[in-house]
């Protein structure tokens, strides 16, 4: 998949695929043949620039990103879950170290210098393991997950409890770093299509004010490029690990009609 050294893919890798764990677990990469899906649970934006660039920079074959958004990618609670507490920021620091470059670097390094610290510390066990093994796997920029997990009934019942609705603002971290990707895609011609994975019809009705804001969203700032909603695309209850995760048959079925519905392989 890669080289020794760096991050070259096979020459028939052409599409590349990012996002959070919406597309890690419904884009099948061994199915759609042409991409390679770097997804990674709770991926924030900031992390999937720093993919694209590296990955476009030494592949000059990538042409087009998939790349997930969906109704809570942009929220602001997530910005600090996600980039700048310290358990995340430890666990990605030696993974990226290698991709950032030094303003990227400082914006961790702001917001919580002592994570940063502790990250640099670690990073040194985590850069030796790379040396013997290598392979970008290894390097746990993400990958397609396969689940045999159904436990949508339950977690039906568990939402139905739940009052506490999440603050219906963006964070201004994310979006900067999402119209960063916008930006670098146009300047590189790379076709960047964004892509909803299928939902619960339960899930996006308890969340129907966040899909709202994000309609506004996409429609004042990046209608320009493509979006593929498949929030709604129909699937039987075994298809689904959760309300808005898909499993194995749920993610086979799904990658075959999305090759069909937009012919890139």
């Amino acid at each position: 998949m890669t080289n020794y050294y760096g991050y070259e893919l096979e020459k028939n890798k052409s599409v590349l695929i990012l996002g959070d764990s919406h597309t890690e677990y419904a884009i099948n990469d061994n199915i759609f043949t042409s991409s390679l899906n770097l997804s990674h649970s709770a991926d924030s934006y900031f992390y999937s620039f720093l993919k694209i660039r590296k990955l476009k920079d030494e592949n000059p074959q990538i042409n087009t990103l998939l790349l997930a958004l969906s109704n809570h990618n942009l929220l602001v609670e997530y910005e600090d879950k996600w980039i700048f507490n310290t358990s995340n920021i430890k666990s990605k620091l030696r993974i990226y170290t290698d991709l950032m470059n030094f303003s990227d670097f400082l914006l961790l390094l702001k917001s919580n210098p002592s994570g940063v610290i502790q990250g640099l510390i670690e990073s040194p066990k985590y850069s030796i393991k790379l040396l013997l093994k290598g392979d970008l796997t290894e390097r746990n920029l993400g990958k397609f997950l396969s689940s045999k997990r159904n436990s949508l009934a339950k977690d039906i019942e568990m939402f139905k409890n739940k009052t506490k609705d999440r603050k219906l603002q963006y964070s201004e971290v994310e979006i900067y770093y999402l119209m960063q990707i916008a930006k670098y895609c146009k300047e590189n011609d790379v076709n960047l299509v964004f892509i909803s994975t299928p939902l619960h019809p339960e899930y996006k009705k308890r969340k129907r004010k966040e899909f709202e804001l994000l309609q506004n969203f996409y429609s004042s700032n990046l209608s320009e490029f493509k979006y593929l909603d498949y929030t709604e695309f129909e699937l039987p209850n075994n298809y689904y690990q959760d309300m808005d995760h898909l499993n194995d048959l749920g993610s086979e079925f799904f990658t075959k009609n999305l090759i069909k519905e937009f012919p890139l392989d």
